[in-house]
């Protein structure tokens, strides 16, 4: 519970969900919510997000250009929101969303 807290009081619509030793593990959005609800109905107040997210993110590594991080995000299969920023060990670093990208002028 949270995590749903969480997810929907930053307004951000994404949670990243990492190890211990801040590697990706996966993204869990508010689709990934409306998804395991409509698939489980009660049974996702037994799930974890971890159970829950999406275990194979898009992500990308920072010395990438935005517009690289844009045609990511509208790659197929579906377009994404938002990308885990990672190095090259897999450690977050940040997140690029779309709406930044949009606000940036992309």
């Amino acid at each position: 519970m949270d995590q749903l807290v969480e997810l929907t009081s930053k307004g951000c619509g994404c949670l990243l969900v990492i190890d211990d030793d801040y590697r990706v593990i996966g993204t869990f959005t508010d689709g990934d919510l409306r998804r395991t609800l409509k698939a489980s109905k009660e049974g996702i107040f037994k799930l974890t997000v971890g159970k829950m997210c999406n275990r194979k993110p898009r992500t990308i590594t920072a010395d990438k250009m935005a517009v690289e991080a844009m045609k990511a995000m509208e790659a197929p299969p579906s377009p994404v929101q938002f990308l885990p920023v990672i190095n090259e060990e897999n450690i977050v670093i940040g997140i690029v969303t779309l709406h930044g990208l949009v606000s940036a002028g992309l």
